[in-house]
């Protein structure tokens, strides 16, 4: 159930478009969403909290997890639903803040819930650099952080209480031994998401170990911002360049849905393109001689991990690390297996978090 009741200084209901255009424009304001459950919670947190409440009081009641998300596109909008998943049936309320993928927006956003006394963090990160520096003010505040999105080991590990562990070598490996035993050798285009992440870099590991010496050579590496017009202006780029392209590789499904849809008005058919991660429209092209595969994980379940690690340890237990994502190449002969094992995203949380 939804709390109805509006927070003081914050409009009562905030529809959906107002959440994905008007939330860039309050930058470190951010969005207060309550999210109140009388229906309970199937989800544990990621360790045994401790009491955490009051006697006779809901759990988190009159408490803030800030949610810091590195931009707007559908993805971050399913890790959201994953964090309101994990704090479902509570007392705690979300503030919401993402940076238009801007490292200065990050770090102000950072700053921003941590001057303000949130009870916790969950960061999507943009940069590892930027979000370094506020992961260092919240522990030195007495904040538990969570990170939604981790490669591997690196400097944000001694300030943070859990993860959400994305195999990005070990799904750019994926991608490279599925276009083996799928594809076409010959000359491949790789559009990364953000350089500085950790995640771009890795997948390009992953998938530069598997192709190695195979005849899928990678002649065009460039950034997308994950952002779909710049995704298409890299591929237009590349296929001016080099028109003899079998492959593209978009790490990301925000880009790998404006690839397929540009590849479908050019007719161009003969390219097999894989990407990364899932949304809604990505599962459309699935299957057609646009996008042939996707290295599947669910962002709702990086949201969720990510936020349970925050609950236990604000809740007196102890948090769980290093929590695992699980990950799997997506066809259209598959996909319904794999979304059942791990949902894409959380649907019934979508009112709660635009605030309706």
């Amino acid at each position: 159930m939804i709390q109805k009741n509006p927070v003081p200084g914050v409009p009562a209901a905030i529809n959906r478009r107002s959440l994905l255009t008007g939330a860039a424009a309050l930058g470190g304001l951010g969005l207060l969403v309550p999210v109140l459950s009388a229906c309970g919670s199937s989800e544990e947190p990621a360790a045994k909290p401790g009491s955490g409440a009051a006697s006779g009081g809901a759990v988190g009641a009159g408490k803030i997890i800030g949610v810091s998300l590195n931009g707007l596109v559908e993805y971050t909008k399913y890790v959201a639903e994953g964090i309101a998943k994990a704090v479902d049936g509570t007392g705690y309320s979300l503030k919401i803040v993402q940076a238009n993928f801007d490292v200065q927006t990050e770090l102000k956003n950072l700053e921003s819930l941590i001057s303000q006394g949130v009870a916790g963090l969950v960061v999507l990160p943009n940069t590892v650099d930027t979000v370094l520096a506020g992961v260092k003010q919240a522990k030195a505040a007495g904040i538990p952080t969570g990170i939604a999105l981790w490669a591997a080991p690196g400097p944000l590990d001694e300030h943070v209480q859990g993860v959400s562990f994305v195999d990005s070598i070990g799904g750019g490996g994926m991608i490279g031994d599925w276009l083996k035993k799928n594809g076409k050798p010959g000359k491949v285009v790789v559009v990364q998401g953000v350089v500085g992440q950790g995640f771009s870099e890795r997948i390009d590991q992953g998938l530069d170990a598997s192709l190695a010496g195979s005849g899928f050579d990678v002649v065009v590496r460039e950034q997308g911002y994950f952002d779909r017009s710049k995704a298409v202006g890299v591929v237009e780029r590349a296929l001016q360049a080099h028109p003899d392209t079998t492959t593209i590789v978009s790490y990301a499904a925000a880009m790998g849905d404006g690839i397929a849809a540009y590849l479908k008005q050019n007719n161009l058919t003969g390219i097999t393109h894989v990407t990364s991660d899932a949304d809604a429209e990505m599962l459309q092209w699935l299957g057609t001689p646009y996008l042939a595969a996707t290295r599947y994980y669910s962002a709702a379940e990086t949201g969720t991990l990510a936020a349970n690690a925050v609950r236990a340890a604000i809740e007196g237990g102890t948090p769980t690390f290093k929590n695992t994502v699980f990950q799997d190449m997506m066809t259209s002969e598959n996909k319904d297996k794999l979304l059942a094992r791990a949902p894409l995203n959380h649907p019934q949380f979508e009112s709660v978090l635009t605030g309706l």
